[in-house]
């Protein structure tokens, strides 16, 4: 618990996706910038099977261009520029830039992806430096399955009592609610249960103080510039 509240205290939502383009080099620069101790980010496979760093299948909202990541191939998708600035980086190339300096939480989107995440994580070395996300119990499994050292953690948007069966059948280390669910008996179910609390996503500071008020060990936001102080400085005094 208190590990993960060290290494996931302020996340950056896709890097600092408010004042970056979101899933890129220079947001997750930028997140580092801001003082942020984590990244959150999300992984998708190319045609080719390159894993790469974007939310969503289609492109066209963030490219311009009509396509779906699953059906280009890395090279093809590699001309694309994020709002015309950044390119869509790869799994490794953020793990690199992270290296050393923050901690990842990795989010998978789609089941396919697990044995290169594990891949890279143990390529890179980052296997202690990493959790892995997901809406998807049977991926976290998975991750589990290739690799039992890797944190995983469960994401919700809605509570059910069922996630604790969820999250001990799987070896979570963490369960990471949308807070706007987050009340203070929910969180203090989560923490009884000895799991963290990772939440998201925070972009107003009033709702920050009271969700680590709450306990939260850990905020994902698309600001961390804005969080830095108050989340920081509850690190601080419970050191």
């Amino acid at each position: 618990m208190q590990d993960l509240r060290r290494k996931f205290i302020l996340s950056g939502h896709r890097g600092a996706r408010a004042l970056a383009p979101e899933n890129t080099l220079p947001s997750f620069l930028k997140a580092l910038e801001c003082g942020a101790t984590g990244i959150e980010f999300d992984v998708r496979k190319t045609l080719d099977n390159i894993p790469v760093i974007i939310h969503d299948d289609e492109v066209d909202h963030l490219t311009g261009v009509k396509a779906k990541v699953s059906q280009l191939t890395f090279q093809e998708l590699s001309k694309l520029k994020v709002h015309g600035k950044a390119r869509i980086p790869t799994l490794r190339e953020v793990l690199a830039l992270a290296k050393g300096r923050l901690y990842v939480d990795i989010e998978i989107k789609v089941p396919g992806v697990e044995e290169e995440v594990v891949e890279a994580l143990r390529e890179l070395d980052m296997v202690q430096d990493a959790i892995v996300t997901s809406f998807l119990p049977s991926t976290l499994e998975k991750i589990k399955q290739l690799d039992p050292r890797i944190e995983v953690g469960v994401l919700l948007e809605e509570w059910d009592d069922e996630y604790f069966e969820i999250a001990q059948k799987l070896g979570a280390t963490a369960i990471l609610p949308a807070y706007e669910i987050i009340t203070p008996e929910l969180a203090k179910s989560i923490k009884s249960k000895g799991y963290a609390i990772i939440t998201w996503t925070v972009n107003e500071t009033s709702i920050a103080q009271n969700l680590l008020s709450l306990g939260v060990d850990g905020i994902i936001t698309d600001d961390p510039c804005s969080l830095r102080d108050i989340v920081l400085s509850v690190q601080g005094a419970s050191k």
